[in-house]
This record gives C-alpha cells, sequence and structure tokens, in this order.
C-alpha cells in the first residue's frame, strides 16, 4: 500500500461483512436438528469524522491522498516535484469573525514541521549562535528578533539554514553540507521570488523580506565561487529595502544604511582611540596600491573606473585613520547598488576579469582594515569579522585557477596578503 494512499473510514467499515459462526458437535454422528448455525454480526465500527481534506490541491485530489495544504507548495507536492495548484479559497471576509482561521498567521506558512531534518535542527541552532550575519555591527538583538519571525514565512526559514550549512561547512572541513545548502538556498529564494510578486503587507513581512536576502547575502560570502554573487546579493538588498518594504526607517534594520554603518564604525572607536597604523599595515597598503595601478591598464568601462579609484582613495583614508577608512568602506557599496544596468552587466561579466582582479584586491583590504580596527581584541564584533578571512583566502584561490597562467603579476600582492593569512586560521 502506498504511503500516501488515504483509508476512508466508511469504506473500511462496509467491507467486512458480518461473520458467521457455525457451532458443531464434535460427536461423527450429528444429525441436521444437532447442528446450529448462529449468525454473529461484527460489532460495528463508529463513524469517524470525515479526515480527508477538502480544501487540498489538484494533484492531491487527482490521487486520492491527503493534502497538507501548505502554501505555496504542499508537501505531498514538494516531493514528487510537482506543480502545487489550490482550487480557490474563501475569503476571510466571509467567515466569521471568531473563526479559530483568523487567529492564525495569514501569512506565508513554512510548511509541515516533518520536512525539517535533524541536521536542519543542527543548522538553525548553528545560526543563532554564531552563524548569523556580521551586519548590522553589534546586531544580535536584531538577529533574534528576526529568528522570531522564521515560522511564519518559509523563505526565511530556508534561507537561515542556508546560511548556517554554508557557514558549518567552511568552519569544519570533515562536514560537507554543500548539498543540502544549496537546497535550502534554492527553497528561500524560489518563495522569496513568489512573495516579491505581490505588494508588502506588513512590516514583519518587509523586515522578513529583508532578512532573507541577507542571510542570502552572507551565505554566498562562504561559498568558495561565491565573490561575484556577493556583490550581486548587496545590490538585491538595496532594491527589496528601497521596493519591497513598507518603511525601511522603521524596520527592524533602520540603522543599518550607509551613514548608519559608518556611526556605528566610528562608535567603537572614537578618534582619541583610533588604531595606530603600524609600520607593517603600512607597508601593506603601500603594496594594495601598487598593485592597484598594475590594474588600471585592464579597467575599460565608467564603473571599473569609479571602483579603482575609490579603491585606492580609501586606502589612502586608511593609512592615515583605520577606523574612519574602514567607516568609509559602504561607498564602494553604493557605487555597485546605484550603478546602471549597463554598467552592472559590464562589471558582473564572467569574462571582465579587470573586474574581478579589482574585487578581490578590494576584499582583501577591506579585510586588512577591518580586522584591524575590529579584532578579536578590540570588538565583541571581532571575532565574527575574523571568520573572512577564510573566505578571503578560498575566493583568491578560485580566481587564481579562473585567471591561469599569464596573470601573475595582477595578483602578486593578493597572493603574499593570503600567505600571511593562511597562518592564523
Amino acid at each position: 500500500m502506498s504511503p500516501d494512499t488515504d483509508l476512508d473510514p466508511d469504506q473500511t467499515a462496509a467491507g467486512i461483512p458480518g461473520r458467521e459462526l457455525r457451532l458443531t458437535s464434535s460427536s461423527s454422528t450429528s444429525t441436521p436438528e444437532q447442528t446450529m448455525t448462529i449468525q454473529q454480526r461484527r460489532r460495528p465500527i463508529p463513524r469517524k469524522g470525515h479526515t480527508k481534506s477538502r480544501r487540498g490541491c489538484f494533484n492531491c485530489k487527482r490521487r486520492k491522498v491527503k493534502c497538507q495544504e501548505n502554501v505555496p507548495s504542499c508537501t505531498n507536492c514538494t516531493r514528487h516535484g510537482f506543480d502545487c495548484e489550490y482550487p480557490g479559497r474563501p475569503s476571510l471576509s466571509s467567515s466569521s469573525s471568531s473563526s479559530p482561521l483568523l487567529a492564525r498567521p495569514a501569512l506565508q506558512s513554512m510548511g509541515s514541521p516533518t520536512q525539517f531534518t535533524m541536521d536542519d535542527l543542527r543548522f538553525f541552532h548553528h545560526f543563532l549562535i554564531t552563524a548569523y550575519p556580521p551586519l548590522p555591527i553589534q546586531g544580535d538583538e536584531i538577529w533574534r528578533d528576526v529568528a522570531a519571525l522564521s515560522h511564519s514565512f518559509d523563505y526565511l526559514i530556508h534561507a537561515m539554514l542556508a546560511l548556517a550549512a554554508s557557514h558549518l561547512t567552511l568552519l569544519n572541513s570533515s562536514c560537507d553540507y554543500s548539498t543540502t545548502a544549496l537546497a535550502h538556498r534554492v527553497q528561500a529564494i524560489r518563495s522569496l521570488n513568489h512573495s516579491l510578486s505581490t505588494p508588502c503587507a506588513s512590516k514583519s513581512e518587509g523586515d522578513a523580506r529583508f532578512a532573507t536576502i541577507m542571510a542570502l547575502t552572507f551565505q554566498s560570502s562562504c561559498m568558495p565561487d561565491g565573490m561575484t554573487e556577493f556583490v550581486a546579493m548587496i545590490r538585491g538588498c538595496h532594491v527589496i529595502a528601497t521596493t519591497s518594504m513598507p518603511c525601511f526607517e522603521e524596520s527592524l534594520f533602520q540603522t543599518f544604511t550607509q551613514e548608519g554603518y559608518a556611526n556605528s564604525v566610528r562608535s567603537l572607536l572614537p578618534p582619541e582611540d583610533d588604531v595606530p597604523t603600524s609600520a607593517e599595515t603600512g607597508r601593506l597598503i603601500d603594496g594594495f596600491l601598487v598593485s592597484l595601478r598594475r590594474l588600471a591598464p585592464l579597467c575599460k568601462s565608467s564603473i571599473e573606473l569609479k571602483f579603482l579609484a575609490g579603491s585606492e582613495r580609501l586606502a589612502r583614508i586608511a593609512k592615515v585613520s583605520p577606523v574612519e577608512g574602514f567607516a568609509q568602506f559602504t561607498t564602494q557599496y553604493a557605487l555597485v547598488n546605484t550603478a546602471t544596468s549597463e554598467e552592472w552587466a559590464q562589471f558582473t561579466d564572467s569574462e571582465c576579469y579587470g573586474a574581478q582582479l579589482l574585487l578581490i584586491h578590494f576584499f582583501l583590504i577591506e579585510f586588512a582594515i577591518g580586522d584591524l580596527v575590529l579584532g578579536p581584541s578590540k570588538s565583541p564584533a571581532g571575532p565574527r569579522f575574523h571568520f573572512r578571512r577564510r573566505v578571503c583566502i578560498a575566493w583568491l584561490e578560485r580566481l587564481s585557477e579562473t585567471l591561469g597562467d599569464g596573470w601573475g603579476e595582477y595578483l602578486e600582492w593578493p597572493a603574499e596578503f593570503a600567505q600571511s593569512l593562511r597562518g592564523g586560521i
């Protein structure tokens, strides 16, 4: 019997006729009068209430199985890869105001808990403890509030699990959850896209949407091939914040703006406590600037030239004041967020090696300055930021493999700096 097959209580009871119990004498000479037939009817099985779904999807109705009625796709359809479609649902306005349905969240359900595994529980715990995004700075309370929303938005819970699974994979080389992480990522993106096709209905839904794109963004930062995708997802954060939320200024993430981020960095270390630039840091920045100049001939598009000039400006500021330099790194992300579609297409072209070399230089110097400012002994945010060294090394290794021979002079400074980082892993 198929595990998806439902048994109708009425059909089950009706399918067993009354039994005849024949009692006969043990004597071989019994006469017909000595033989007595007693018809004993089976005690009727009490009728149960109707257990089949009355509002199930068309696939479950056609297959005559119980539908879990999850949205956007029931568990059966998700498991079998079917397109899940429901008949028209009665509107809430036609229901009684005392109906218990109104007490339930009228938001995207995450579906039946049976679809999650013990590994998923581990991922959820890991997210709460250490894998939540490092931004906003000192945003621990924000992400705890976000986690409390996850039971109502399936795209959010899948994004959280995706990030945690990728984070664990990068953290522990003996555990590879890449396949599971990708599955959760795909489900989160699919569900989020479905949500974005309709107007945002509430503040909590807006918070869930932005938290989801943030989690997916930082999952990219845990993926060895995620450098370009990380930048693309940051651009996605900007799009959702400006077009798909009721009012960003009233959201959980209201402090996560370009100005808010810069002020958060400055508040960690006021000017009088600015980190002095050591001779070693000075040499590192000088090497970065020399390497940038080598990249200049490779930069053809306007956005590449802007990014090159912006990176050089930030390095010079950081050489004087590491805190101020790190606070202003957001200007480079703002440049990406506000790029035109044509500029963006040029910057993310897989054949545009100049842009990819610019990005790896930028991420390495950002880590160097950030780790100097937010080092584990200087800020509570330090240990979580320090983790990014693994990502920087992985991205550089992947880019080196992609470029192959003939690009050594452009990778000289990144390779030397990455070698110094490997000693701290």
